[in-house]
C-alpha cells in the first residue's frame, strides 16, 4: 500500500495516509522586519529568452553538491537517494486535482531494507544537493516492503512546463554568470551572487499559493521568492563558482526559515541572503556571520539524530530536521570585517585615509569593525558619536584634509549592531 508524507524542508504539518486519501500541509516561511520592494536597480529578465544548457564561466570549476549525500551512512539510504535522481524527470499526465500537482512515475528501489525514517533522511537528501529541482513539491507517496520500497515524486508542473521553464532559467542563469570577472577570490563571488539576488529578487510574504517562489525559477526568473527560493537561489548559483554550501532549516521570529551554510576560504560560515534584502541601509549583516551570531535572531533545529522515532512522528506531524549543523567560528570572510575598516585604536588616524578613499569613490556607507580585543563596543561608539562629543567629525574633517575640499559633511547616519561589532555609517556629501 502506498503512503504519502510530506518531508520536512520547513516546518510543514504532515498526515499518512493510504493513497486514495487526500494531504494537509501547509508551507511556512519568515519575514524581515522591513522587505525590500524597492528594485529600481533591477536587471529586467526577458522569459521568452530560452537556452538548452548553462554556460559555465570559463574562470571557475563547478562542483557537485554532495554535502546530503555524505551525510547518508547506511546503503539503502544511498541507493534511494541516486533513484530519485535517475527518476525525478518521469513525468506522467496523472494530476492531483486537489492541489494542482503532477506526479512522477513511481520506482521501485529493490533489495533494500529501509525504514521510512531512513527514506525521509535520503529524500531530504537530494533536496539538500539538488537546489535546482524547482519541479519537485514537498510530499512523495511511499511504500516500504520487507525488502524494497516504492515512491511516487510530486511535480508542481507538467512535462511541458519543466521543458520551457529550465530553458528560461538556464538563460538568466547565464545572463548571472556572464558578470563575473576573472580572478574573483571566493568572497568576491559569494559577494556578486549575494548581491545580485538582494538587487533583483523580491519578497513575497507567505505566498502559499504561488508554488514558484519556493524554487530557483521563482527567484531567478520570476525574481520574487520566499526563503526557500533565495536559499536554492544562491546554493546553486555558488556551485557554478566552485564553492560549497548546503541549505539550513530552523525558525526566525516562530516561523519556519531556511538559509546558507557557505564554505569560504575553507571555513564555514552562516549567509542569510533573505534577511539582508531589506529596504534599510545594512544590507550585510547575514553575510558570512558565525553560529553564535546566527543564533541571536535565528534558532536552528536539532539533526534527525536528536529525536526518536516517537517524537519524529507524533501524531503524524514530522519533526523538521536537519542533516548537517556546521559549527561557524570563523570571522576572517564576515562582510564587515573583509570590507570594512578595523578599528583597533581610538586614535588610530588611518581611518581617515579609508574615509578620503571611500569618498573619492562616492561610496554611500563606510562601515567600522570594532576590534572588541582591543576596543570595548560600547564604550568606543559612544566615544565616537555621542551627541556631545561627536569624534567621528575628527575623522571626517581629516578625510576632506587629504582631498583637498569639503567632500564630506561632518554630519552621518549611524547604526550600531553590537552583536556583529560593527558601526554602519551613512556617508553625507556637500
Amino acid at each position: 500500500m502506498l503512503k504519502r508524507i510530506i518531508i520536512p524542508l520547513l516546518l510543514v504539518l504532515i498526515l499518512t495516509f493510504t493513497s486514495c486519501t487526500e494531504i494537509v500541509y501547509k508551507r511556512t516561511v519568515t519575514t524581515s522586519k522591513i522587505k525590500n520592494t524597492n528594485k529600481n536597480n533591477s536587471v529586467a529578465v526577458d522569459k521568452s529568452k530560452l537556452d538548452d544548457t548553462i554556460k559555465l564561466s570559463p574562470y571557475y570549476n563547478k562542483i557537485e553538491l554532495k554535502s546530503g549525500y555524505n551525510s547518508l551512512d547506511y546503503s539503502c539510504e544511498k541507493k534511494v537517494y541516486k533513484a530519485v535522481l535517475a527518476h525525478c524527470t518521469d513525468f506522467t499526465e496523472e494530476k492531483d486535482d486537489s492541489k494542482g500537482d503532477y506526479y512522477i512515475k513511481d520506482f521501485t528501489v529493490h533489495n533494500c531494507k529501509i525504514t521510512k525514517r531512513q527514506l525521509a533522511k535520503s529524500i531530504l537528501a537530494v533536496f539538500y544537493d539538488n537546489p535546482q529541482f524547482f519541479w519537485l513539491d514537498q510530499p512523495y507517496i511511499y511504500s516500504i516492503e520487507e525488502n524494497s520500497v516504492t515512491i511516487k515524486l510530486c511535480s508542481i508542473m507538467s512535462r511541458k512546463q519543466y521543458n520551457k521553464k529550465l530553458k528560461q532559467l538556464n538563460a538568466v542563469i547565464n545572463q548571472i554568470l556572464s558578470g563575473l570577472k576573472k580572478n574573483m577570490s571566493e568572497f568576491e563571488l559569494e559577494l556578486y551572487f549575494h548581491d545580485y539576488l538582494v538587487k533583483n529578487c523580491k519578497y513575497l510574504e507567505n505566498k502559499d499559493n504561488d508554488k514558484d517562489s519556493f524554487t530557483i525559477y521563482g527567484c531567478i526568473v520570476n525574481q520574487s521568492a520566499v526563503c526557500m527560493g533565495y536559499t536554492a537561489a544562491f546554493q546553486f548559483l555558488l556551485s557554478c563558482v566552485g564553492i560549497d554550501s548546503f541549505p539550513v532549516y530552523g525558525e526566525s521570529k516562530d516561523t519556519g526559515h531556511v538559509w546558507n551554510a557557505v564554505k569560504v576560504g575553507g571555513y564555514w560560515y552562516y549567509t542569510d541572503v533573505t534577511w539582508d534584502d531589506t529596504d534599510d541601509f545594512f544590507m550585510y549583516d547575514n553575510f558570512n556571520i558565525t553560529s553564535a551570531q546566527i543564533k541571536q535572531t535565528h534558532k536552528i533545529v536539532p539533526t534527525l539524530t536528536a529525536y526518536n522515532d516517537k517524537e519524529l512522528f507524533k501524531k503524524g506531524v514530522i519533526k523538521s530536521f536537519n542533516l548537517i549543523i556546521p559549527e561557524c567560528t570563523a570571522t576572517k570572510y564576515n562582510f564587515y570585517k573583509k570590507k570594512g575598516y578595523i578599528l583597533k585604536s581610538l586614535s588610530d588616524n588611518n581611518m581617515s585615509k579609508k574615509l578620503a578613499s571611500s569618498a573619492k569613490k562616492k561610496e554611500r556607507y563606510f562601515y567600522i569593525y570594532v576590534d572588541t580585543k582591543k576596543l570595548n563596543y560600547n564604550k568606543t561608539y559612544k566615544k565616537l558619536f555621542s551627541e556631545n562629543i561627536f569624534d567621528f567629525s575628527r575623522y571626517i574633517k581629516t578625510a576632506n584634509a587629504i582631498l583637498g575640499y569639503d567632500a564630506l559633511k561632518t554630519s552621518a547616519r549611524v547604526t550600531k549592531k553590537k552583536t556583529l561589532n560593527t558601526i554602519t555609517v551613512e556617508l553625507e556629501y556637500n
